[in-house]
């Protein structure tokens, strides 16, 4: 199973609403960092080292993006 990112979350907030629509409509989900952003925390996340992401199985991306689409967030394309 290929996992794509579709969000990097901006605030805890959006990171925790994304996950749990994810969760309510069956799509599994991974967030990626989600340990290391509290052991190497920055004022801004640097990419390589604590930003969080979303990250969904390949053949769930589309509907993760619509759902993240419908709820006003911001979607990125499957990577």
């Amino acid at each position: 199973m290929s996992l794509v990112r579709v969000l990097t979350p901006d605030s805890e907030a959006e990171l925790l609403t994304v996950c749990s629509m994810l969760e309510a409509h069956g799509i599994p989900f991974f967030v990626r960092s989600a340990g290391l952003s509290s052991l190497f925390p920055a004022t801004t996340p640097v990419e390589w080292v604590n930003a969080r992401a979303i990250m969904v199985p390949e053949e769930r991306a589309d509907d993760a993006l619509a759902l993240i689409a419908d709820s006003g967030g911001s979607r990125e394309s499957k990577s």
